[in-house]
């Protein structure tokens, strides 16, 4: 078996004008640049699936509060025709009026609120501030003029505690009558002032 070193091979890899190979000092530097690296896409990737949770969190929030309001006002109307909506229609009614009395109290004042706004979207008034098809007191329309009683956040959501105090005069359907109480989402309400 011949000699794997040739004569020649220390002139050629040490003398002074060979071609330089690095040495410790260099091997150091890249592994210090490519940790650098790693580093900042790990720190990158993180950022990034923060920024999609967050937007999942919006977009499920969104969807909670439009789904817990359009869709009870589609099957209200589509259900409207049948004679047990009418027979159900006159119990909530029944019950949106003892509400509104309760809500004028025994002096016969409203309590005083926190601020007062406007229904911007249609939805549900709840009587307590979660979604659930048994806490539906009724609808509420754009452009009813509320007053603000108290927020609560719920989880991720925020929730006021609303009066009516003047239904829409361009409401599509029966909603809420004025005095009535309830819980809305935000998402349904004009900015508190």
């Amino acid at each position: 078996m011949p000699p794997v070193m040739r004569s020649d091979d220390w002139d050629r890899l040490f003398a002074p004008n060979a071609p330089k190979r690095g040495g410790p000092l260099r091997a150091l530097i890249h592994i210090v640049v490519v940790t650098l690296l790693l580093g900042a896409l790990a720190v990158g990737g993180m950022w990034l699936v923060g920024q999609r949770q967050q937007q999942a969190e919006r977009l499920a929030a969104t969807a909670t509060a439009y789904a817990g309001t359009i869709v009870p006002q589609l099957t209200s109307v589509a259900g409207a025709t049948q004679t047990v909506e009418a027979q159900g229609t006159a119990t909530r009614i029944a019950l949106r009026t003892a509400t509104a009395q309760a809500a004028v109290g025994p002096t016969g004042t409203p309590e005083p609120g926190i601020g007062s706004g406007e229904v911007v979207r249609g939805g549900n008034l709840r009587r307590e501030p979660r979604v659930a098809p048994e806490t539906v007191v009724g609808l509420i329309y754009p452009g009813d003029r509320i007053t603000f009683l108290e927020r609560r956040r719920v989880g991720d959501q925020v929730w006021f505690r609303i009066r009516v105090d003047q239904p829409a005069v361009d409401r599509s359907g029966e909603g809420v009558p004025a005095g009535t109480e309830g819980w809305a989402s935000e998402l349904l309400l004009s900015p508190l002032p």
